[in-house]
């Protein structure tokens, strides 16, 4: 049996809306590109407001279980999940109405082929499918996109994957100033007693590293008293 590399195709969709009309542009490999225009459903932006009162509504149903009504206390029985489920039923019905529309066919049916590929013994494989979107203004961006049926209508099983890209990206260059490589790191080996003590595996040690280190020895010695060694490692500290 043969091995099969785990591919990916990669789309760009940019999508643009002009006060009623929306601009969807889809972009892929060596320059090719497909645009086409559809109208914006007029009431898309009032079921998404809808959906997202009736969010708030769940998450803060703890604070809203009643409230005093010519003092006495009226309690309010509301099943906001309910509420929270038709609204976003209401609201995916919508969306995806919107996105099955008939000028929107050609870039569902590209990005849908995108997700097979043929190998060399003429069989038709999944691949991985990637879409950056990108939304303007941002209203557009708050929808939920990446619950897009794209490849459903095509028989297409492949997960389609959908990645938000900012519009505008403004970062400024950091330029880094080349490092020095060719100076060697200082390194004080402060050493005992020369006379009393062995320290030439230690030496020989650090000689190893001398490409990359550049070391300086104070050691004791017998004459010496603590004031001198002290004032040679301040020294040596100081060049």
């Amino acid at each position: 049996m043969k091995n099969m590399k785990n591919n990916s195709h990669i789309f760009n969709l940019k999508i643009q809306k002009i006060e009623q009309i929306c601009l969807f542009e889809l972009s892929w490999g060596e320059g090719q590109r497909l645009t086409t225009q559809v109208n914006y459903p007029s009431n898309l932006n009032q079921l998404y407001q809808d959906w997202r009162q009736a969010y708030l509504n769940f998450y803060q149903s703890d604070n809203m279980r009643g409230r005093i009504v010519n003092g006495g206390i009226a309690v309010i029985n509301i099943d906001w999940h309910a509420e929270l489920v038709k609204a976003e039923s209401k609201l995916m019905y919508e969306f995806n109405r919107w996105l099955r529309s008939a000028e929107l066919y050609e870039i569902r049916a590209q990005i849908a082929r995108g997700s097979e590929v043929s190998t060399n013994d003429n069989l038709i494989v999944n691949q991985e499918v990637q879409i950056f979107l990108t939304c303007a203004p941002i209203e557009l961006d708050r929808f939920p996109w990446e619950a897009w049926e794209i490849g459903t209508e095509f028989g297409s099983t492949k997960t389609i994957k959908i990645i938000r890209s900012p519009l505008n990206i403004n970062t400024e260059p950091t330029t880094l100033k080349p490092k020095n490589n060719t100076r060697r790191t200082r390194v004080l080996a402060i050493l005992g007693d020369d006379k009393g003590l062995n320290f030439e595996v230690e030496k020989k040690a650090l000689k190893d590293l001398e490409k990359i280190l550049y070391v300086e020895y104070v050691g004791w010695q017998p004459q010496e008293t603590p004031s001198q060694v002290t004032e040679k490692i301040i020294n040596c500290d100081r060049t």
